[in-house]
């Protein structure tokens, strides 16, 4: 039952929300009333939230940040069904099945540890994960996202909640896959605070935005789900610049033509990951060896690690261009078209040339090597981590054979007791560190040799003969 004494302060909390979301700066307010209510009172977790914001827990609960699921709009021929990170494959850790106690250290919840995680249950909402504004918050990574933080530490981090600022987004999004840029390559603690020439959106002597200047929010859910929960909002350049922005400011009209077919993105991010590396590569059939000393590349990052195999890194990374239409072809788990061949597509944009409103778009390209049934050429989920998806993960006891059993298990897969190594990659967006405009693509970064246009279903290059 709320506490009527408080019966105020949700208002004030949602009106602080929705301003914040409309603000620039990176700097957002903490929320009227929390600090005098938790100097008078103990903070008991989830509990204590939910004595005024039950309705705010019940909109979390319905996001796409709680379920991991939702409508998958995105993905084509599927666009009725069911999915998300809970049966997407991907080539960093693949998959969740087995692991949630260590995939969901990011999770906005606490204990999501293995397959009998209560959606339902409101106490389970991580409200602090989002709302810290005091940098003392912490999640484990071993135990379903549980904080770590120390008692005395979530009394102050309750006195001070606040709107979302950059780093409590960048908590998960900056580390997914393992480490910082790891994924996506435009996503890294440099967010927190990057100059002008890293993103000039979120640069602090820039324009200074926050994530939700963009990733709107409404009802908690949080525009920008490029696959599924697409009911909660897209995020488009145009959603604050106009259509003809280069002719407005006096530039070439040929720019603006040009947007017709190129998304501002190919353009504006010539490269990504370049203030930290992003890894490229991940092989995982090299994993389980003791290698003494661990080697690194010219960035100081490790190129092998005994748990997950061989990896490569880069900056400066030149993005691959595919037309895009906001449609994906993108492998779940309970796909029935086995993929046979010796380079797998675990993702990738369905659109073509020919595709009504494609546009060119930028890409980063993963690349891996992971378990394949060789039976039946499903692509296998391993078991990796902690005993809650079975008594023998890799992490531990080193035998893949012993992994993909229980990993498939848990999957619903059927794993023919006979695997092999096979190569895949796949694409993810490229939205962040957009340039400043002097560093953006001119004509002869594309026309005259810059890009292979015949990989964009042209002949050759449209225009031709111009010189870089």
């Amino acid at each position: 039952m709320r506490n009527p004494c408080l019966a105020g302060l949700a208002l004030v909390v949602s009106l602080s929300l929705l301003l914040a979301a409309c603000g620039s700066s990176s700097t957002t307010p903490v929320f009227e009333g929390h600090e005098a209510y938790f100097t008078a009172n103990s903070y008991e977790g989830t509990e204590s939230c939910l004595e005024c914001h039950e309705g705010d827990a019940t909109e979390v609960m319905a996001s796409g940040h709680w379920n991991w699921e939702g409508t998958s709009t995105g993905l084509d021929g599927k666009e009725t069904e069911t999915h998300g990170k809970t049966d997407l494959i991907n080539n960093f850790c693949i998959a969740i099945a087995s692991n949630e106690g260590r995939c969901t250290q990011c999770h906005v919840g606490y204990g999501w540890v293995d397959d009998t995680f209560d959606f339902t249950d409101m106490t389970k909402v991580d409200c602090l994960v989002c709302h810290d504004t005091t940098g003392l918050y912490a999640k484990a990574k071993p135990n379903g996202g549980l904080p770590t933080t120390t008692t005395e530490d979530l009394q102050l981090v309750a006195q001070a909640v606040g709107s979302p600022r950059r780093n409590n987004c960048g908590f998960c999004h900056y580390k997914a896959g393992g480490g910082d840029n790891v994924k996506h390559g435009d996503l890294s603690t440099d967010m927190n605070d990057p100059l002008f020439a890293s993103d000039v959106h979120m640069a602090t002597l820039g324009l200074n935005f926050t994530c939700q200047r963009c990733h709107t929010v409404m009802d908690h859910k949080i525009a920008g789900m490029p696959v599924h929960s697409q009911d909660e909002g897209t995020v488009a350049c145009t959603d604050c610049h106009s259509a003809t922005v280069h002719a407005d400011a006096g530039a070439s009209a040929q720019y603006d033509s040009h947007a017709a077919k190129v998304a501002c993105q190919t353009c504006h991010i010539p490269t990504f990951a370049r203030v930290l590396p992003t890894k490229t590569l991940w092989d995982w059939s090299e994993a389980g060896m003791d290698v003494d000393p661990i080697p690194v590349d010219q960035y100081g990052k490790p190129l092998y690690d005994k748990m997950k195999g061989v990896f490569e890194w880069g900056k400066f990374v030149e993005p691959a261009l595919r037309w895009y239409d906001g449609k994906w072809a993108r492998l779940t788990v309970g796909d029935d078209d086995q993929r046979a061949g010796s380079l797998v597509t675990l993702g990738e944009p369905t659109a073509t040339r020919m595709t009504p409103g494609a546009k060119i778009y930028p890409f980063k390209r993963m690349v891996g090597t992971q378990m394949r049934d060789k039976g039946n050429n499903t692509m296998l989920v391993p078991h990796l981590f902690g005993t809650a998806g079975g008594p023998t993960p890799y992490w531990g006891n080193w035998d893949w054979d012993a992994a993909l059993v229980e990993g498939a298990a848990k999957a619903g897969q059927t794993y023919t007791g006979n695997f092999e190594w096979v190569d895949t990659e796949m694409f993810l967006t490229v939205n962040h560190e957009i340039a400043p405009k002097e560093d953006a693509r001119t004509c002869s970064d594309c026309h005259g040799g810059g890009i292979d246009f015949t990989a964009l279903g042209y002949s050759g290059d449209p225009i031709g003969g111009l010189k870089r």
